[in-house]
């Protein structure tokens, strides 16, 4: 879902700065959407029970213009943009895999073990299903590595 909204606002962009050429203005510039969350998770294709979600939280904050075509997008795939995802909390060393790649616009997703880590630090009881049924699919080594690091307890979710 991520890479047709994506392609669709590098299509907007392409238009939107070749009208501004035209005109004299100064064309968009570059814009990084970094997804964090479930949504991420949904687009990782994680071979564990994930739930729907309605909500895509964007790490960091991204252009007015930019971000008023990506809600329109989203909107028209019953999605909308979190207000406040850029506000979720991800690990300092997170990194993220290009799921798009324009001359405008490059969308990216968070690796999962840092959504989970981040999800069992600050929602461990509301994620408790989630943490369970990946813990249960031989979790990464790197999972293990970041849980150390954070102090993460893995013990309560086999409880």
């Amino acid at each position: 879902m991520l890479q047709e909204v994506f392609a669709a606002l590098e299509e907007w962009a392409n238009e939107r700065s070749l009208k501004y050429r035209n005109e004299g203005l100064m064309p968009l510039g570059h814009c990084l959407i970094q997804v964090v969350g479930q949504t991420a998770l949904l687009e990782a294709k994680l071979d564990i029970h994930l739930a729907a979600t309605a909500d895509v939280d964007v790490h960091q904050q991204i252009e007015h213009v930019f971000r008023k075509k990506l809600e329109e997008l989203l909107q028209e795939k019953g999605k909308f943009l979190d207000p406040v995802g850029h506000e979720a909390w991800m690990p300092d060393e997170t990194k993220y895999k290009t799921i798009f790649k324009g001359r405008y616009v490059e969308g990216a997703i968070a690796e999962p073990e840092y959504v989970l880590i981040s999800k069992a630090l600050k929602a461990p009881k509301r994620n408790k299903e989630l943490l369970i049924d990946y813990l249960a699919s031989n979790p990464s080594d790197l999972f293990y590595a970041l849980a150390k690091k954070y102090k993460i307890s893995l013990e309560e979710f086999l409880k």
